[in-house]
């Protein structure tokens, strides 16, 4: 049996300040998101994605050379099936190119992938560019 204290209201007349400071902190960040979210849906209007590739790190590997690179969408648009092209240049002349397929770069993010080329890229010019997207 449960016992009561001569039945009396356990709860506070008065609200407590942390009860009044928690609703208002709670308060002001609802409302932050609110804001930044809506102003996403209005500032936000990119109607195409902006892909750069910056090339991270060459390394040897037994099947050739290992060009690690990172793909920028700096748009907030999502792009997919982004079609990554590697070029090595020599004297204006391509020696070699090679390419690979990114399945998914967000907006306001990066991926990052790799190539492999026979050829040494060390000492040459090396480009690394988005050539193709779709829309999702």
């Amino acid at each position: 049996m449960t016992k009561t204290s001569n039945n009396k209201n356990v709860e506070a007349g008065e609200p407590h300040w942390i009860e009044w400071a928690t609703g208002v902190v709670s308060a002001v960040i609802v409302l932050g998101v609110i804001a930044w979210i809506g102003k996403d849906a209005l500032l936000n209007r990119d109607s195409s994605p902006n892909l750069v590739g910056v090339v991270l790190q060459i390394e040897k590997r037994n099947g050739g050379f290992q060009v690690l690179f990172e793909i920028t969408n700096d748009s907030s648009a999502t792009a997919s099936q982004v079609t990554v092209h590697g070029e090595i240049r020599e004297q204006g002349a391509v020696i070699e190119d090679v390419e690979t397929v990114l399945d998914y770069v967000p907006g306001h993010s990066k991926a990052k992938g790799g190539l492999i080329f026979q050829q040494d890229p060390t000492g040459k010019t090396l480009t690394v560019r988005a050539s193709s997207f779709d829309e999702p």
